[in-house]
């Protein structure tokens, strides 16, 4: 992020822009100074916009204080029920959304299916599909979704599924291998492969924020 807007920050005077570094995101923080009585907007506007023409959708709010509580205003806004399934994030995905008071209106279900059998028994997952592709695979992410679609009572449904480590991973699937799928029940489906790095606690925690973000992308197409 900070790569992309170098050219602001290196020429920046008035207003200013610093960056704030946490897990997984960046906050930026935009400092206009000018007389007492003089209203400043002006300045901050037209920087932030300058900032959001460069960066787009990566921008999830102003002022907001998290992403869950983005990703679960949005999913009341739209009325649409999710379903999640969970593999390597064991459950943290759904229990960010659910500190959101009324998400109940929007969370429909969410399972935790760590083991092969319970991708099939649960979720419907092709024991060919494991066998030739892994349970850590875009195949195995996509059929966990939709399995959890088949039920016919969620509108999309999140599945997350990798190797958080320390152990367990290959040089052809190395830890931190994570796939994240989102399905919806007219049948879009999509499907990105991340490699996230450190330690076990930190592989599970960025997937979960970028489940969070790839469900607040859908939900803005949708909302176009």
């Amino acid at each position: 992020m900070e790569d992309a807007i170098k050219n602001i920050i290196n020429t920046q005077t008035n207003p200013t822009v610093a960056p704030y570094a946490s897990l997984g995101e960046v906050t930026l923080r935009i400092t206009a100074k000018c007389e007492k009585g003089t209203d400043p907007a002006p300045l901050l506007n037209g920087m932030e916009q300058r900032i959001r023409d460069i960066l787009g959708d990566k921008i999830y709010a102003v002022d907001a204080p998290n992403m869950e509580t983005v990703v679960a205003g949005m999913l009341l806004k739209c009325k649409r029920k999710v379903a999640i399934a969970e593999s390597c994030t064991g459950g943290m995905l759904t229990s960010a959304l659910v500190k959101f008071p009324g998400i109940s209106d929007a969370l429909h279900e969410s399972v935790v299916t760590y083991s092969n059998e319970s991708k099939t028994q649960r979720l419907g997952v092709r024991a060919e599909t494991l066998e030739k592709h892994g349970a850590v695979s875009r195949q195995t992410a996509l059929e966990m979704a939709n399995g959890l679609l088949s039920g016919g009572h969620a509108d999309v449904a999140v599945a997350v599924t990798g190797i958080a480590g320390p152990d367990g991973g290959t040089e052809e699937k190395p830890v931190g291998l994570t796939y994240i799928a989102v399905c919806d029940k007219n049948g879009e489906e999509r499907c990105q492969e991340f490699r996230f790095w450190g330690s076990r606690d930190r592989i599970r925690s960025v997937a979960t924020l970028n489940a969070l973000n790839m469900l607040r992308l859908y939900l803005c197409a949708k909302s176009e």
